[in-house]
Order: C-alpha cells, then structure tokens, then sequence
C-alpha cells in the first residue's frame, strides 16, 4: 500500500513541477494557491505565475531546456507543460505585462507547432528560435524581436505575420509595423546551465535546489544550452 501511495506522490509530483528557478536578481513571486517569495532553485509548477518587482529578474529553465528570462515589473504565467519527447508535447505560457525572452529547448526540435506564447495582442508560435516580447500597459503597446530562427505572429485582431531573425513587430491599437531590429540584445553568456534532476517529494510548493554554474565564451548557434546574459540590462 505504501508503495502504491509512493508512486501516485511521484506521478503527482512530476507532473505539477515543469521547472526550475536558475537565477533571481532582486524579488519576485510565484502566484500559486498563495503569494510565495520566488527562491533560486525553486521549482515551477504547472499554473504557475511569476510577478517580478522593480530592478529584479527571474530566469527559469523548464524540465526540455527551455529557458524563459522575465524582467523587472513584469507578470509571466506558465500555463501548461508537458513533455515527453514526442510531436504530444505542448508548452503554453502567457506573458501580461513587462518583458520576457524566451530560447526554446528541445519541444523546438520535436513539436514546434505546440509551442505557444500568448501576449496582451497576439500569440506567439516558433520554428526553432530565440525571441523577446516587451508589454507596455500603459502606453498600449507590444514589440515582439527575433534573434534567430523564426517565429510567426498571429494577431487578435486578425492576420498572422512572420518574423525571422533581426526583426521585429511593433503592435498598438492603430498601427501593426513590422521592421528590422535596430539593437540586439548580447548572448555570449551562459549564467546558469544544469539539468533538471529528479527532486524529493516533500514540501512541494517550497523545494529547492542548488543548480551548478558554468559559463562559456560564445554563443555559436540556437540550443538550449546557451541562455542570454542573465545580468545584462533589458532596455530593449
């Protein structure tokens, strides 16, 4: 009977936890059933949501080496995970308001088309990339980049465009331009860099954990080993 329980717990558990907090400059917190202070190490769970305060960023790896970078004054919802290797996968998230960026794992290779970034004015989809989005409430206005590969656009208010690497879309209420990026963003850094290890059961919404630190010289080519420069200012 114990044994039973042990491997529902384990099931459960593997399901609610998507990823894990790699980095954290400042404070957030994770939106959950509470409020709870966001910690280096700390896993994801499915439902999540991350609301970051002024001068703080977080970044997360998912459990297929996706790797999301959230900026200061930002709120960034991890909808829906599920990874198994197959074109089944999905990763859903929804960024609110500030800035994200995201570099796609290994879901890019095996399922792109069940990749899905919702923004306040569009969904995001990929084909194989490395893209930021920038959400200004106040002034009503998106600007989506693309560093590499390509992603596609698909508009609320209707047509799809695409955007392949060095461009990006600029959206408002009365005006959708596309064109090319005047300042790109450095990635010659990797800050945190670790494979996600089965982690014990108890304390859930708590558990933590202490990821190794690499760096390298140069970013060669999109994989998701390679994470932009966590520490550099995100003024795009």
């Amino acid at each position: 009977m114990k044994a039973f329980l042990l491997i529902i717990m384990m099931s459960l558990y593997a399901l609610a936890n998507i990823g894990t907090i790699m980095a954290l400059k400042g404070s957030a917190t994770i939106e959950r059933t509470s409020s709870i202070p966001a910690k280096m190490g700390m896993t994801i769970a499915q439902g999540d949501k991350i609301v970051t305060s002024a001068d703080s960023r977080v970044q997360v790896m998912l459990k297929d080496e996706t790797v999301v970078t959230i900026g200061a004054n930002s709120s960034f919802d991890f909808q829906a995970f599920s990874f198994d290797g197959t074109k089944n996968s999905t990763v859903n998230l929804k960024a609110n308001r500030g800035f994200f960026r995201t570099v796609t794992g290994k879901i890019a290779k095996v399922a792109p088309n069940r990749f899905r970034v919702k923004t306040v004015s569009a969904t995001i989809g990929i084909r194989g990339t490395d893209f930021s989005g920038t959400i200004d409430l106040e002034r009503e206005t998106e600007i989506i980049r693309c560093y590499s590969g390509q992603i596609f656009v698909e508009l609320d208010k209707g047509g799809v465009q695409n955007i392949d690497a060095g461009m990006l879309i600029e959206i408002s209420n009365k005006n959708v331009d596309v064109k090319e990026s005047v300042g790109q963003m450095p990635v010659n850094k990797v800050i945190y860099q670790s494979k996600i290890t089965p982690e014990e059961i108890s304390e859930v919404s708590n558990e933590t954990t202490k990821p190794e630190t690499h760096s390298v010289e140069s970013y060669p080519d999109h994989t998701p080993d390679y994470i932009p420069n966590f520490h550099e200012e995100y003024k795009y």
